[in-house]
């Protein structure tokens, strides 16, 4: 499967996140070439959860660093982004 791109809100501002599949149910989330972290569906296909930062590989991506100097919002894989990218999932 190829990466896509989805928009989700942040922060009441939207945010293009690119999703890159891993294994069956599993996705890196990258932000303007930084890695966000990672999505899973588990192996039941409930609900979609971060997967703890310790188990996260980033390969050839540097990990996502928020600049509070630059006017854009902070991506955090919170319930609500959780949210919203199974949303996107589904559409």
């Amino acid at each position: 499967m190829e990466s896509f791109d989805i928009i989700i809100t942040v922060q009441d501002k939207d945010v293009s996140l690119t999703l890159q599949p891993e294994k069956a149910g599993t996705y890196k989330v990258i932000y303007h070439g930084m890695l966000v972290g990672e999505v899973t569906s588990g192996e039941y296909g409930d609900s979609w959860r971060a997967v703890p930062m310790e188990e996260v590989k980033p390969g050839i991506y540097p990990m996502y660093e928020h600049d509070a100097s630059k006017d854009i919002p902070r991506i955090v894989l919170d319930e609500s982004t959780l949210q919203q990218i199974e949303d996107a999932m589904e559409d």
